[in-house]
C-alpha cells in the first residue's frame, strides 16, 4: 500500500525529483490521524496525548489540528531527503491558541503553537517556530550540552496573524550551513509540534501543505 512507502514523491515532467510531499492530509480520513502508519510520535517514548492529532475540514479541504494543553506535541514521518536535490521546504499552517507568555529565548517559557521539525542524520536539527513573544529573526540553542543539537528559528511572532492561513518558505540547506558551519547531511524525519508544557497553558495550530522543492 501506498502508505508503507511513508512518503508521497511528485514529479514535475521527465527528470530528476523536482518535489517531495510531506503531508497527506487529503488521503486520510476525517478524524484522529493513524499514528501507527506514516506518521507517529516522537521520540519513541512519548505518552499519549489528551487530544490527538486530528484531520479536519478547514476551507473545503483536509488539514491537520494540533491542539494541546500543558503538554508537548511531536509527530512526524521518517523520509531521506537529499537537500542537494530539494532544498527549499515551504508549508502553511495557521495559529489558533498561542500559548500565553511562550518565549523561545526562555528554557522555562519555551513554548509554541506550532513548530516545523527537520531532523537530519548526525543528531542535528532544526524547528521553524511560531513564538508568541520572540521576535521574527530570533534563533535559540536550547540544547547545546545534550546529544541531539537543534535550532529553533522564529519565523512568525505574535497574535496579529493568527488565525489566517500563512505560507512559509525556506532554504533548509542554506540555513544549516549558516546554523551548523557544516555541509547538511540528509534529512532522516520531518515533523509538526504543537507546545505548551513549560507554560502550563494552551496551544493549537493547523497545517496544510508541507513540501521540499528543487527550487
Amino acid at each position: 500500500m501506498w502508505p508503507a512507502l511513508g512518503l508521497v514523491i511528485l514529479t514535475l515532467g521527465a527528470g530528476p525529483v523536482s518535489t517531495v510531499r510531506v503531508d497527506d492530509w487529503a488521503a486520510q480520513p476525517p478524524g484522529p490521524l493513524n499514528l501507527s502508519a506514516a506518521w507517529h510520535r516522537y521520540p519513541p517514548e512519548a505518552t499519549s496525548f489528551s487530544r490527538p492529532p486530528a484531520v479536519v475540514t478547514d476551507g473545503g479541504r483536509r488539514v491537520l489540528e494540533l491542539a494541546t494543553t500543558s503538554e508537548a506535541m511531536r509527530i512526524g514521518r521518517d523520509l531521506k531527503i537529499d537537500l542537494a536535490a530539494t532544498p527549499w521546504l515551504s508549508w502553511e499552517w495557521k495559529a489558533l491558541v498561542l500559548p500565553d507568555g511562550g518565549d523561545v529565548r526562555d528554557a522555562r517559557r519555551n513554548d509554541q503553537a506550532g513548530r516545523v521539525m527537520v531532523a537530519f542524520e548526525g543528531m542535528k536539527g532544526i524547528q521553524y517556530v511560531w513564538d508568541t513573544t520572540a521576535p521574527v529573526g530570533t534563533e535559540a540553542r536550547p540544547d547545546e550540552l545534550e546529544l541531539f543539537r537543534r535550532v529553533l528559528v522564529v519565523v512568525r511572532s505574535g497574535p496579529d496573524q493568527k488565525g489566517r492561513w500563512l505560507r512559509e518558505r525556506r532554504n533548509v540547506s542554506e540555513d544549516f550551513r549558516r546554523l551548523f558551519n557544516a555541509d547538511p547531511p540528509p534529512v532522516k524525519l520531518v515533523g509538526v509540534e504543537s507546545h505548551s508544557n513549560d507554560t502550563r497553558t494552551r496551544a493549537a495550530v493547523r497545517f496544510g501543505t508541507l513540501r521540499f522543492d528543487a527550487r
